[in-house]
């Protein structure tokens, strides 16, 4: 018997009770997630030139991909549905060129979205479970603007 994880058997239970009790909401952030997971996996593939690996994990986040699109109600839904609709579609058509031309920048791009996506739906489940409010989320938010982006905020000293 080959050796290998003695505890795989476990947290794959483990990890099947996880998804099979989840809320929907923690089901989104989950397939956020393992789109990132295989995104992360295709980015290692093609520096490896492991063909196989690329494009089964390419195909794996387009899937998930595939799967947010269908959870949007496009015909109940606002500007904000068709408009997400059509990023997750971009980003569709991305991994199809990155897959293609092996290119590692399409995937980050899409790794991009789909992170900060991600981070709007966790912060909407946070709101809505009362456990942060808007405003304090666009506390945090404008903070983390304004360190990663210090150019932004040069001009204030010349203001006025």
């Amino acid at each position: 018997m080959p050796p290998g994880n003695p505890y795989a058997k476990y947290i794959k239970q483990y990890q099947t009770s996880n998804i099979t009790t989840a809320t929907p909401e923690k089901l989104m952030i989950l397939l956020f997630d393992g789109a990132i997971q295989f995104l992360m996996k295709a980015k290692t593939a093609i520096v490896e030139h492991n063909l196989q690996e690329r494009s089964q994990n390419i195909d794996g986040a387009r899937k998930i991909i595939r799967e947010l699109m269908r959870t949007i109600d496009l015909e109940n839904g606002n500007d904000v549905s068709k408009n997400l609709f059509r990023l997750y579609n971009r980003m569709s058509m991305d991994l199809i060129k990155a897959n293609v031309q092996r290119n590692t920048e399409k995937i980050d791009e899409v790794i991009t979205d789909l992170t900060n996506i991600r981070w709007g739906f966790q912060k909407a489940i946070e709101i809505q479970s009362g456990v942060t409010t808007v405003e304090d989320v666009m506390k945090d938010y404008n903070a983390e603007e304004a360190t990663s982006h210090p150019a932004l905020n040069e001009g204030d000293e010349n203001a006025g």
